[in-house]
């Protein structure tokens, strides 16, 4: 697939008087180009159509190839490598991709302004919008029958909400990891709303199948961020900064405390037999790079992910019947 270019003025500029300018330049840009009719989107569409079925054509893709420039034009590679005919195919396609981009760039601004109130800078929410009109872009299907902004408006709609769920990160989260944050939200509601209480991170783990940690891992990147010159009293004089070095110095008992914890760990899985052992330790991680998960444990033990499963559970319950807390240990 071609490389695509970024749309609007980069936002990565200092202050908020530079970064207001570029908002505004960016909204004079967008307006210069003209939104397409009904009559003008379908020319184009056919226009799309018939570029997509040359270059299938050419190439002899399969008749269920599916017609978009995502899928045809990436599936060309190098134009000039190819015939007169594909490489004129490819130039227009390119052409009518441009233009379906630029003419819903009004829209792209329109969606992101309606969720300017969420405390994310509204060039980035433009920036990612645009992405989500560049994705609405390569992945129309012109032969559908549907109006490309209906389709973009979904496409952008969810770029700019995983905007949102990424937060004002300096690195932003990837889109994989967006997703697992969201089912682990979604997990955590249904769970809270049948237990009557907030899920465990054992509980959270066992249903997503994932590690304790990784849950851990998942709810460390939902958390906001925040900037460490907030002020935490009125005059200015001592920041979140300040409060956060304070709190990083250990006690005097930190080391005995985790030497107790060790402890305290091993007493405990000294009560179980050498395969409960083994899965709980492997599960949560212990003296391990990071947790294993049920299929890597499984294809190692030689036994199905339902066993693993069975033989944590198991674990688990034996040791809440001989501790009062061991989830605490575990870091559940």
């Amino acid at each position: 697939m071609q490389k695509t270019d970024r749309l609007g003025p980069s936002p990565t500029t200092s202050g908020h008087g530079e970064r207001d300018s570029l908002v505004g330049l960016y909204f004079r840009d967008a307006s210069r180009y003209e939104l397409l009719g009904d009559k003008a989107e379908r020319r184009l569409s056919r226009k799309l159509t018939v570029c997509y079925r040359l270059i299938s054509a050419g190439l002899a893709l399969p008749a269920d190839t599916p017609q978009t420039f995502r899928t045809v034009v990436g599936s060309l590679g190098d134009a000039c490598a190819f015939s007169p005919r594909c490489r004129r195919a490819f130039h227009l396609a390119t052409a009518c991709r441009r233009k379906l981009i630029q003419s819903n760039l009004r829209l792209a601004v329109h969606i992101a302004r309606r969720y300017g109130q969420h405390g994310i800078p509204m060039s980035d929410l433009i920036q990612d919008a645009n992405v989500g009109l560049i994705k609405a872009a390569e992945r129309f299907d012109p032969t559908k029958g549907f109006r490309f902004s209906t389709y973009a408006y979904w496409w952008i709609s969810e770029e700019v909400k995983r905007c949102l769920q990424r937060g004002t990160r300096l690195v932003h989260t990837p889109e994989n990891v967006v997703d697992e944050i969201r089912q682990l939200h979604s997990l955590s509601l249904k769970m809270h709303q049948s237990l009557g209480r907030t899920p465990s991170q054992a509980e959270l783990a066992r249903e997503m199948e994932a590690s304790p940690s990784r849950i851990g891992e998942l709810r460390a990147l939902a958390a906001r961020e925040l900037s460490t010159d907030v002020p935490l009293i009125e005059d200015g004089s001592v920041t979140l900064g300040d409060s956060l070095e304070a709190a990083r110095q250990a006690s005097p008992d930190h080391p005995m405390s985790a030497r107790d914890r060790r402890r305290t760990l091993e007493r405990m899985l000294g009560e179980l037999d050498d395969r409960e052992q083994t899965v709980l330790s492997r599960r949560f991680g212990l003296g391990l790079p990071e947790a294993e998960t049920l299929q890597v444990i499984s294809e190692d033990l030689g036994i199905s992910r339902e066993r693993v499963r069975q033989i944590e559970k198991a674990a688990i319950r034996k040791l809440q019947s001989r501790f009062d807390n061991p989830e605490d240990v575990f870091g559940a």
